[in-house]
């Protein structure tokens, strides 16, 4: 009697469930008070509008040069699963952009077409491989946690709040999923290249957040944030994002952790 052969199982994939993530995520838009009666005041407009517009011009962008990188990485775009959830991030931060956008449109304020910092951070993306541009982006991300949560905090519209409420939520599921594509990009690497990549990290993310500190402090007093709780807060952050692309990055196993970034 001849043996049977059996092939190989396939190895689980780290990305379905975020695929199905972003996926529900899509089919069950959040419902916002855009009937609220209460515009911003005089005062709060002057405070918020030009961090909004900023924002609003930087979660927007087509990810074309991403979604070219991702498709040809020689490990990641073995997980067929990789890809599709990537296309519905970049559709859940373009997201992010129509609702801000809709709320500029509501309040009368003008959209940006562009801005230094934002055409910044899209060259450096161009330039970068998949690892890097993905380094860039979650920098970003991880900033925007204490830039929310202040423009939440800084005026009494219950619109704008709701709709802080909501990408707050969504950029802390969106940091672990980019602490799982870094992890693993740096899975091959030994314990020097791995170093060097963390120093890299350290000093954009650091640059960043005080370029961030000068362009939005307004809003983070608004708040009733200084520049110390602001500082404190970017660092927990980074911390924490740097601890779950470690633990990734050395776990051999299935190593993604769905629970989300706590920031609150």
């Amino acid at each position: 009697m001849k043996s049977l052969t059996l092939a190989p199982a396939p190895a689980a994939s780290l990305y379905e469930r975020w695929y199905r993530h972003f996926l529900d995520n899509r089919d069950t838009p959040p419902a916002f008070p855009w009937n609220d009666s209460c515009p911003l005041s005089a005062a709060e407009r002057r405070i918020v509008a030009r961090s909004i517009q900023q924002f609003q011009l930087g979660e927007w962008a087509r990810g074309r040069g991403l979604l070219r990188r991702a498709s040809s990485h020689p490990f990641l775009a073995a997980d067929p699963w990789f890809v599709p959830a990537l296309e519905l991030f970049i559709a859940e931060e373009q997201g992010h952009s129509n609702i801000l956008g809709r709320f500029l449109d509501r309040e009368r304020i003008p959209r940006l077409t562009s801005h230094w910092l934002d055409g910044t951070f899209r060259r450096l993306r161009k330039l970068a491989g998949l690892e890097v541009c993905a380094m860039v982006l979650v920098t970003a991300e991880v900033l925007a946690i204490p830039f929310y949560q202040a423009l939440r905090d800084a005026t009494h519209s219950r619109l704008l709040r709701a709709i802080c409420a909501r990408i707050l939520c969504d950029e802390a599921a969106h940091l672990s999923y980019q602490a799982l594509t870094l992890g693993l990009a740096r899975r091959p690497l030994r314990d020097g290249p791995r170093a060097i990549r963390h120093i890299c990290h350290s000093m954009l993310f650091h640059g960043t957040a005080f370029l961030l500190w000068l362009q939005h402090r307004r809003v983070f007093r608004a708040a009733g944030r200084d520049f110390r709780r602001f500082r404190s807060d970017c660092r927990r952050g980074f911390a924490l994002l740097e601890s779950r692309i470690r633990q990734v990055s050395l776990s051999r196993g299935c190593a993604d952790s769905f629970d989300e970034l706590r920031f609150d």
